[in-house]
């Protein structure tokens, strides 16, 4: 299965890492004065168990530890994506509808090929992008536990995403590295197993023009 991962590594995690490293280049290069250092400490203090990991449901796909079902929804001014999948170790069945219309697809895990093209199906961009900007977060104070929840399943730990709400040093480095007028705001429930099992998220991209290019997202993982 060497192509298998090659395709996991292309789609899910190669993209973050590059985004990732932008974004530690930008927090090195911008100076910190004692105090906004102090604020930055203060808050991932008070939230260092604060947690958000979207890249891993990558490898709950491309490994599945049992069958769930998953759903993805992504929406902004230029359209939208629905996914939805029911997989288990050894298959994956596909319906997707965007822009370009619907299709089906059944990916067998004895079949390679089968196996990297539903991998390939259920990819996406948008989400590495989201994922990028979320692990900017963690540790912050944009990011608040607000207990414990049974949810599609699982045992699962809710967290609020708030960028706007967040401290003023932490406020100013995401809008640093993001731009002016970007923001983060849903939910998310992380299951014991360290990995989303839902996620509500509205996202404000700051554009070149002065404007805000304004996103919707939900993910889910769904025990069957």
């Amino acid at each position: 299965m060497e192509r298998t991962r090659e395709w996991f590594q292309e789609v899910w995690l190669y993209p973050v890492i590059g985004l990732a490293l932008i974004t530690a280049s930008a927090c090195n290069s911008r100076p910190a004065s004692p105090g906004s250092r102090a604020a930055g400490t203060t808050a991932a203090s008070d939230n260092s168990g604060s947690h958000i990991d979207v890249m891993c449901m990558g490898d709950r796909i491309n490994n599945p530890p049992g069958p769930f079902h998953y759903s993805y929804k992504y929406a902004d001014a230029s359209g939208s994506v629905v996914q939805e999948a029911d997989i288990t170790p050894q298959t994956m069945d596909i319906e997707i509808q965007d822009n370009s219309g619907s299709h089906k697809y059944h990916g067998v895990r004895s079949d390679e090929a089968s196996w990297s093209s539903a991998i390939l199906d259920l990819s996406s961009l948008n989400t590495t992008v989201m994922s990028a900007r979320l692990d900017s977060l963690n540790g912050t104070s944009a990011i608040v536990q607000q207990g414990t929840d049974a949810i599609n399943g699982y045992s699962a730990t809710r967290y609020a995403i708030d960028t706007k709400n967040a401290n003023a040093s932490d406020k100013n480095r995401f809008e640093t590295l993001f731009g002016k007028g970007s923001f983060e705001k849903g939910t998310v429930w992380m299951g014991d197993n360290g990995c989303v099992v839902k996620l509500v998220l509205d996202e404000g991209v700051s554009q070149a023009n002065g404007g805000v290019n304004q996103a919707h997202y939900e993910m889910a993982m769904i025990k069957k």
